[in-house]
């Protein structure tokens, strides 16, 4: 099995257990009501079922990655034998995946009160991994397009046209969520004020790209970054004020803006791990697709069955036992488990603990979520504007991105 087929498996196993974990977020209630540790739960309080039972997937998944990076630690090269463990045995691990699920329903419910602090602490380390990625993201994206701009024909405006429109729609993407965002929750001066700081933030960034002094020391820094980094936090400051309770939050009466929010931060999550994990491998990637294309251009240029031999014997370099692994398995899983405890805090209103004589609160709601993703929007914008400003303050150290 190729490498890129054994990372898309682990990825659609991570979606299909968070899918089943939203799926129990909301129907845990009439689903589970059979379970013995869940019966703490009155029958009317469906969040805490739900609670309970998302927790108890997320548990399972985390571990399993986590396990996964510890027997993979320190794997360099093809020839290990562990290399088998992280692209085969599909069968025996999702046997074990969903075993474990099983048996997690079996932990006291006292348990989870302990694990939520950790998976709150684990999912603030992933949104700092999940910004830089972003951030990462938003130069690879405009460098590429913008070489492929440089590289066209004379007169050839393609790709000109792909990246004004691309940046374009970002814009207007973020530009009308913000007006949406005045015009209907302008309710509480909190929400207004954070709207405002964002917009401000985000036309300052978009400045600074363009800046004569920023282009002189990135010369690819245009506005297709910004637009990306200001989508995104728009967005976060949008999900931010979905999480606001009614008083400031009119749409929350409808549960499907409480759905809508929770979809889109789970795709958010998956498509950054999906990213971290492929990014990871580009660099190793890179190398051996060009060894495969030098050895198509000889292999064009051989006359005689010997010389043909002899680049048959070089093609199994590629496949040597020496070479190094394309991606880092250990650093893969750690990611993976630390997106399955994000998950958990995504689908539970970020609660650490749940008390079931508590008032039942609605998910993806609360101070708590307000303040994680607006606070996430600042620290996006911060990444970014030191990748424009690291290079301007240290001219002699070479900031050229691997």
């Amino acid at each position: 099995m190729s490498y890129v087929a054994g990372r898309m498996i682990y990825l659609i196993i991570f979606f299909i257990f968070s899918f089943v974990a939203w799926i129990f977020r909301g129907w845990a209630q009439k689903i589970l009501q059979w379970v013995p540790v869940l019966k703490i739960c009155a029958e009317n309080e469906e969040t805490c079922f739900g609670t309970l039972a998302v927790y108890r997937i997320s548990f399972c998944l985390a571990i399993f990655h986590f396990l996964l990076a510890l027997m993979t630690i320190g794997t360099k090269t093809r020839g290990d034998c562990r290399g088998q463990l992280q692209d085969g045995f599909w069968a025996i691990k999702l046997l074990i995946l969903a075993g474990g699920c099983v048996g997690a329903f079996f932990i006291p419910n006292v348990f989870f009160n302990y694990y939520g602090w950790v998976a709150l602490g684990a999912s603030g380390l992933f949104i700092l991994i999940q910004l830089v990625l972003l951030v990462d993201f938003a130069h690879t994206w405009a460098e590429n397009w913008i070489g492929k701009m440089e590289e066209a024909e004379e007169g050839d405006n393609k790709w000109w046209w792909i990246l004004l429109t691309s940046t374009g729609v970002l814009f207007l993407f973020s530009l009308g969520l913000t007006v949406v965002m005045y015009i209907f929750f302008h309710t509480c001066q909190t929400d207004i004020a954070a709207v405002t700081i964002n917009l401000l933030l985000c036309i300052i960034i978009g400045g600074m790209s363009i800046h004569p002094k920023v282009q002189e020391t990135s010369p690819k820094s245009g506005l297709l970054q910004p637009a990306l980094i200001t989508g995104y936090c728009t967005y976060l400051i949008f999900s931010a004020i979905q999480s606001e309770d009614t008083t400031c939050n009119p749409w929350k009466a409808a549960s499907a803006a409480n759905n809508t929010s929770i979809l889109l931060g789970a795709i958010f999550t998956i498509c950054a791990v999906c990213y971290s994990t492929f990014r990871a491998s580009s660099t190793v990637g890179a190398i051996n697709s060009e060894k495969v294309s030098l050895m198509r251009d000889e292999e064009e240029e051989v006359g005689s069955s010997a010389q043909a031999e002899q680049l048959a014997a070089a093609k199994d370099e590629l496949t040597d036992p020496d070479d190094p692994v394309p991606y880092n398995y250990s650093k893969f899983h750690f990611v993976f488990g630390l997106g399955a405890m994000y998950i958990a805090m995504l689908f539970t209103d970020w609660q650490t603990v749940y008390n079931p004589g508590s008032a039942n609160p609605q998910v993806d709601s609360g101070l708590a979520a307000v303040w994680v993703k607006v606070v996430s929007s600042w620290l996006c914008v911060a990444l970014y504007t030191w990748t424009l400003a690291a290079p301007l303050l240290f001219p002699d150290r070479d900031w050229s991105r691997a």
